[in-house]
């Protein structure tokens, strides 16, 4: 059984992961999305962050990478609804992701590189941008300043919450 998956693309940017295949764990995104849970994946194995990903087909299953990615994050064992529920998440999350195409992560979304623009409502902010902001960021690295690791501008964006 096979699944397409993200694993690290490149060193590009900020990579602080150096294991030989680094797949992609589940968004750590908290609520200080600026400090770069917001914006960079982490490895499953170990845990360290990188900002770019190729989608590509891993020899395993939805609920393996769960059990692993949760009990590495948890360190304990992974109950059955854990696994459920993430399994369902990355599967919606990951829904359009296609085998040799790049990605990065943005505040729950995992958008194409190659994207002409980025309008999304996230997980704690509306990201309106003509670019992706991770490749931009690599001629221009005022946009990390600015925008990925800015705490006023994600607030400035967050979007309320409904009662």
């Amino acid at each position: 059984m096979s699944i397409i998956y993200l694993k690290k693309y490149n060193d590009d940017l900020v990579s602080h992961c150096k294991c030989e295949t680094a797949i992609a764990a589940y968004p750590p995104q908290m609520n200080c999305p600026w400090c770069g849970c917001g914006w960079l994946l982490t490895c499953i194995e170990c845990r360290k962050a990188f900002s770019f990903a190729v989608a590509v087909e891993l020899d395993t299953t939805w609920e393996d990478l769960a059990k692993k990615d949760i009990e590495q994050r948890n360190h304990d064992v992974a109950s059955d609804e854990d696994i459920s529920s993430w399994v369902e998440s990355m599967k919606e999350i990951l829904a359009d992701i296609e085998i040799g195409k790049s990605y990065v992560c943005l505040d729950g979304y995992i958008i194409p590189t190659d994207a002409k623009k980025v309008d999304i409502e996230g997980w704690m902010s509306e990201h309106k941008f003509d670019f992706v902001p991770q490749v931009k960021a690599l001629q221009d690295r005022n946009v990390i300043d600015n925008y990925l690791s800015n705490s006023e501008y994600w607030y400035k964006n967050e979007i309320e919450e409904l009662e």
